[in-house]
């Protein structure tokens, strides 16, 4: 089915954009299989965590492309779309630099606040800034998106991220 207000030049800008973050995804990979091994090196050793970024953009990529090719061959709708807010560019650079605030914020605070307090405050700030409300829903998904990729960095993978001004108070 068709998106709402979709047309067939985002359909086809979609499946470049895929393309191009496929190209980026196979060279990141290439790249990732030159890092040379340590004799120190733990199970995932120094290409695990770049090879598993470039085989997730890469999964990503191809998911954008099919849903693209999808979309365009969708049937127009026979009812004509509103026409887009010609206000929509500036709201979108708004976001794009409050997106990239959060991401300043989150570099600045995470040696003192802590890792699992920090990713949670990004991931809360990052549903207010898509539009969605500071609810109990989005306080669940910040608390629990920070603890799996807690465990997932810390305790799986054995990546240590800082702990914070925490443990001085325990």
């Amino acid at each position: 089915m068709k998106r709402p207000g979709a047309t067939k030049e985002d359909s086809r800008r979609e499946i470049v954009l895929g393309c191009g973050t496929l190209t980026i995804a196979a060279v990141y990979y290439l790249f990732a299989t030159r890092i040379p091994q340590s004799d120190i090196a733990d199970v995932i050793g120094a290409q695990g965590l770049p090879k598993t970024y470039a085989l997730l953009l890469g999964l990503l990529s191809i998911i954008l492309i099919g849903r693209a090719m999808r979309s365009a061959r969708a049937p127009v709708a026979a009812a004509p779309l509103p026409a887009p807010d010609e206000g929509a560019p500036g709201h979108v650079a708004w976001r794009t630099f409050g997106m990239l605030l959060i991401g300043a914020l989150y570099v600045a605070l995470v040696s003192w606040l802590g890792y699992i307090v920090s990713i949670a405050g990004l991931i809360a700030s990052t549903i207010y800034l898509q539009g969605g409300s500071l609810n109990r829903r989005a306080a669940a998904v910040a608390i629990g998106g920070a603890l799996v990729l807690w465990l997932l960095f810390v305790r799986l993978l054995h990546i240590p991220h800082p702990a914070g001004i925490w443990p001085s108070f325990f």
